[in-house]
């Protein structure tokens, strides 16, 4: 029987969940059928699905025992993995529309994953209004080497349009995993002392400058909505924009696709907070993950830090509170480069210890806050994917919650679009589909303020 090691970072996913925060990652992609395809196109596909058995590593692997197994988690292969529990068909009720998506997607990401089988699900949804059907794809973040699931997804579809007979998702290896390495002790073994190096670090803090000392001990945040306690119900909402837009006024104000993303995330929280008259007097701040994997590293996969943005949600200018972002992101870089290369990971690990305090029942409401949400915006590809001939028009990350920390707003490029998927707490933002909204409502009005900019000029 095959067995196989988390490293420690990837068990660290194990360990931060409780019943009301679920660690897996959720993608919804959403298919154009093809022209003419035949009435029974999808239960054709559902069939030749159905005849892919689970055989290989990751998808029949589950955890050893019930809940975690010593230190390092070990994961074993199992032997018969019922298809029909990890596959599941559904069918949206009428109109089919993105409203009626959103509430079977918000159903189907909150519930955590049984940890006594392999810990993803595949779900098949038809009935979606003009002749689409979608894929929502549930994996745990212990099993994904990846800020999110999507890059997963976009592996497992094919280039041409041509190609009929592609194996589903959980009959394909992961991307860019070496199951030789992962089989072995020695993978694990290299994150623990990875690890140990991050901890010798922390005796070389005292002689930083202040500036370093700023990005590893920023101030605090103030406390919001979105730092209350959650429970494990989800909400989940989409946007869609054309990149070229995005470009388009990047470039009119001299900023890059990352700091306006940033800005319109800024900016509909601004109107979203307005309404409930729950706007902090100061700026809200953003948690942006990076990957701490550094080039031919294969013992961090999974580690994943984040550096704090304001946002600047108390400035009513809109060209001021971009000022302000791009201000915030650029004192980020600056604070960053004033390290030693070899200290950056040590030192970012070793801060992310007040997150992992305010996870801890009992003890967490009495952590300050490290950040309000998080935002991550990861490249996707740029041509277009399909799968049994129907292409992939829109693919959305949707993203795990931690305690008090209510809302994540993840985006993903994809063949000229960039695709935002909100994931927020149910019962903390119960109108989570106005902040869709908003965002699309907060480029327009920046493309109507530089234009009317460009008349007077």
């Amino acid at each position: 029987m095959e067995t196989m090691l988390l490293k420690p970072v990837d068990a660290v996913w194990l360990l931060l969940e409780t019943a009301d925060t679920p660690m897996h990652a959720g993608v919804l992609a959403i298919f154009q059928k093809p022209r003419g395809a035949a009435p029974d196109y999808i239960a054709t596909m559902v069939a030749r699905m159905r005849e892919f058995k689970v055989r290989s590593a990751p998808w029949n692997m589950r955890l050893s025992g019930e809940g975690l197994t010593g230190m390092v988690p070990r994961m074993v292969e199992a032997r018969d993995v019922e298809l029909n529990y990890h596959f599941q068909h559904s069918a949206l009720p009428g109109p089919g529309g993105e409203r009626e998506l959103g509430v079977m997607v918000s159903r189907l990401h909150s519930p955590a994953l049984d940890r006594n089988r392999p810990l993803w699900e595949f779900h098949l949804i038809e009935g979606l209004e003009r002749d689409r059907f979608a894929f929502y794809v549930k994996i745990h973040h212990a099993l994904v080497s990846f800020l999110d699931g999507v890059p997963t997804v976009l592996a497992s579809l094919s280039k041409s349009a041509r190609n009929r007979n592609q194996p589903p998702l959980w009959a394909q290896p992961l991307p860019g995993t070496d199951r030789e390495e992962q089989a072995h002790t020695a993978g694990a073994l290299a994150s623990l002392a990875s690890l140990g190096r991050a901890g010798a670090g922390l005796l070389r803090g005292a002689i930083l400058p202040d500036k370093a000392r700023g990005f590893l001990l920023p101030r605090g945040v103030p406390r919001s909505t979105l730092n209350r306690a959650i429970n494990q119900q989800r909400r989940f909402a989409t946007q869609q924009f054309e990149a070229a837009r995005i470009e388009r006024v990047a470039a009119a104000t001299a900023s890059t696709v990352n700091e306006i993303l940033t800005y319109l995330c800024g900016t509909s929280l601004r109107r979203f907070f307005k309404e409930y008259n729950a706007l902090p007097e100061e700026s809200l701040v953003g948690l942006i993950p990076v990957s701490l994997r550094e080039a031919g590293d294969t013992s961090a996969t999974n580690a994943v830090a984040g550096i704090r943005v304001e946002l600047g949600t108390h400035i009513g200018d809109p060209l001021a509170r971009l000022a302000a972002v791009k201000a915030s992101i650029q004192a980020v870089r600056d604070d960053r480069n004033s390290l030693p290369e070899e200290a950056i990971t040590p030192y970012v690990l070793l801060r992310a210890a007040p997150l992992l305090a305010s996870q801890v029942p009992g003890v967490g409401r009495f952590v300050p806050p490290a950040y309000n949400l998080k935002i991550s915006n990861t490249p996707g590809e740029d041509a277009p994917r399909y799968f049994d001939g129907a292409r992939l028009n829109a693919i959305y990350p949707i993203s795990q919650l931690m305690q008090y920390s209510a809302l994540s707003i993840d985006c993903v490029s994809y063949a000229g679009t960039l695709n935002v998927g909100i994931t927020g707490a149910r019962d903390t933002l119960p109108h989570l589909q106005r902040l869709a909204v908003y965002l699309g409502g907060a480029l327009l009005d920046l493309e109507e303020l530089l234009q009317a900019a460009e008349g007077v000029a």
